[in-house]
């Protein structure tokens, strides 16, 4: 459904009339109870810049949700407006809708959702809305979900999910080939051992437009101890045209213990001609909260990628944990040019009942985007002054040795200054000696304020490299910045 043009000033007045709207409905509820027979919500996500260091003088993105529950009922929409306009995303248009029926056991949804079948290997429509960058909260947009309707039934000893529609496209605010399929998990014996199986069948064509279809199957097993958690799928892709789209299979397994001493995780994958616009297979990559490392990652190839990973901790005391943790990931064929390599162990300590600290050592490689060699040292200090003042110190240094860039350094410093919640202001800079980036200095100070229960508002004066962010091997670009940036939350 699309909303007619507007011009930029109309578009304005529609949010903040919307706003406000729901603003007053909501300060009723409070003041006077129940307003009409449901509840109404809203969430507007905000961003707007004014940069100086490109061709672009003004930038405004906002993501408007609308929606309105009654008893077992909810329905909603969104709205999303971009200026300038990207021709790849939505555009002044209502992105989703939908209508939600959920009581007990049964949840029946048709219009816009997101939904997974077992650990994603099969399908994962998901949403990304915000992910920390440089110690704030951006405000991003990935999004694959899926058109159409959606089933969940969840009984005492069986869970049923049903899925059909059209998921995005990659990139894209187009939609793809209808697709359907769903998953059946039941407890046969004990309660700890969970069985389980997905199907998905993807209606397509080829580019000389012949219809065909591909088929897409898994089977998962469970066990849930006290302590220890085991879990295995086996998935495989079967097509009518290998040709276009050649068959394909993919493990994953995984094995988790958590003890109050000591605990230790091991994941295993194995991918094979396995990547869709309509699934997530785990990457099993570590996602940083330290942002050098975090902006220096490995990107999944789910095509054709066989890895590892491997994580413990070791609490000695209540006051001090030790984290260990190595991945890696090559090619089927073990080329030495597809090699990701990471190492790293981490310290966290409690000095009293004030005072935090952390330290990491990493060491990576990763031969895809040329990174031969990879060290990462990084520390943190945080100290709480009083209940509710804190300051945080964080300095993060970084080696990189790239085969077309050569060796050069990366350093970046923080400093933060808090009141819980409502405020706080942040210095941040960052420098490279890479001789292929335009600049070799940011510098940006950052005042994060907490409006109310209602309201979050960051602003950020200065600039930012550009860079990954990643989340849950979800990787994408942050182009680089200077200039004036607000980011407003707002949540009814």
């Amino acid at each position: 459904m699309k909303i007619e043009r507007r011009p930029y000033l109309a578009w304005k007045r529609f949010f903040l009339s919307s706003i406000l709207l729901f603003t007053l409905i909501a300060s009723l509820q409070k003041a006077y109870g129940q307003v009409g027979p449901g509840r109404p919500f809203l969430l507007s996500r905000v961003v707007s810049s004014v940069e100086s260091s490109s061709g672009t003088d003004r930038q405004i993105n906002n993501w408007l949700d609308l929606g309105y529950k009654y008893n077992y009922w909810r329905t909603g929409i969104r709205v999303e407006f971009h200026d300038p306009r990207n021709s790849l995303l939505y555009n002044d248009q209502i992105t989703q809708r939908y209508i939600e029926f959920k009581k007990d056991w049964l949840r029946v949804r048709a219009g816009n959702s997101y939904e997974r079948l077992g650990r994603g290997l099969v399908f994962h429509a998901f949403e990304i809305q915000s992910q920390t960058l440089d110690r704030t909260n951006q405000n991003v947009a990935i999004d694959r979900n899926i058109d159409g309707a959606n089933i969940n039934i969840s009984l005492d000893k069986l869970e049923i999910t049903g899925i059909w529609g059209r998921p995005l496209r990659m990139f894209s605010s187009e939609r793809g080939d209808p697709l359907g399929g769903g998953e059946i998990r039941f407890r046969p014996l004990l309660p700890a051992l969970l069985l389980g199986g997905t199907y998905l069948r993807l209606q397509t064509e080829d580019f000389r437009q012949n219809d065909f279809h591909v088929d897409m199957r898994s089977a998962e097993i469970s066990l849930n101890l006290d302590a220890i958690d085991l879990y295995a799928e086996l998935a495989q892709k079967r097509s009518s045209n290998t040709f276009s789209d050649p068959n394909g299979k993919a493990v994953y397994a995984a094995v988790n213990y958590a003890g109050n001493t000591f605990g230790l995780s091991a994941e295993f994958k194995r991918y094979e001609d396995f990547s869709t616009v309509f699934n997530n297979p785990p990457a099993l990559v570590k996602t940083h909260s330290f942002v050098l490392l975090n902006r220096h990652t490995h990107s999944l190839n789910a095509n054709d990628e066989i890895g590892y990973q491997f994580e413990g901790y070791f609490s000695p005391n209540f006051n001090t944990m030790i984290t260990i943790h190595a991945s890696g990931a090559d090619n089927l064929e073990s080329d030495e040019r597809r090699r990701f390599r990471e190492y790293f162990i981490e310290s966290r300590n409690e000095w009293g009942d004030r005072l935090i600290s952390r330290i990491l050592f990493d060491y990576s490689k990763d031969r895809p985007v040329g990174d031969l060699n990879r060290w990462t040292l990084a520390s943190e200090v945080d100290h709480l002054l009083n209940d509710r003042d804190s300051i945080l110190l964080d300095g993060q240094l970084q080696h990189i040795d790239n085969e077309n860039s050569g060796k050069y350094w990366n350093m970046l410093g923080l400093l933060a200054l808090s009141r819980s919640p409502w405020i706080t202001i942040s210095t941040q800079y960052e420098h490279t000696t890479n001789v292929f980036s335009d600049k070799s200095n940011w510098f940006s100070g950052i005042l994060n304020l907490k409006i109310g229960q209602h309201h979050d508002v960051i602003f950020t004066l200065g600039s930012r490299p550009a860079g990954l962010v990643c989340s849950g091997g979800i990787c994408f670009q942050v182009p680089e910045f200077e200039g004036l940036e607000l980011r407003w939350n707002a949540r009814f």
